[in-house]
């Protein structure tokens, strides 16, 4: 049974205010509504975009466990489709900072990623001098100055 005042959304199941549905013969909430809308115009998007026949965006995401297959982090953002530019070829699903960032910066190069790899594995800082450290204040630790603002 539900309040006066209040009906449950079809779609989700739960008991909204009236106010969250568009009309009085409303059955579904504002708020499935709009995911609705905004998946299918994703959906659409992708299609073409790229290519991915409906439910296809889904399939990947579930396949890579719902996280980046480039640094394993989940996201609160949907993921990026990620493509080669010189093939065309969908490779997967990567967050935004993988895909905008760590890609391209690595011109997309398998080798460079790997030398990076094996740097961050195996320091030749380390091999030659020795363990040094930095000797550098702290940046995360360091209090931002407060600038004089001239009026």
């Amino acid at each position: 049974m539900t309040r006066k005042g209040y009906r449950p959304c079809a779609k989700c199941g739960r008991n909204r205010a009236e106010r969250f549905f568009t009309s009085n013969r409303g059955r579904i909430c504002e708020t499935c509504r709009k995911k609705t809308r905004s998946k299918a115009s994703h959906e659409a998007r992708v299609t073409a975009t790229y290519g991915l026949l409906a439910g296809e965006y889904d399939q990947l995401f579930k396949a890579q466990g719902g996280v980046c297959a480039g640094c394993l982090q989940p996201r609160t953002q949907r993921l990026s489709v990620d493509h080669d530019h010189k093939s065309q070829l969908v490779r997967g699903l990567l967050c935004r900072r993988c895909n905008g960032h760590v890609l391209p910066y690595s011109k997309d190069s398998p080798e460079t990623l790997r030398r990076l790899a094996d740097y961050l594995e195996n320091p030749p800082a380390l091999r030659i001098l020795g363990k040094r450290y930095y000797q550098g204040e702290d940046k995360s630790k360091r209090k931002r100055k407060k600038r004089n603002v001239v009026r």
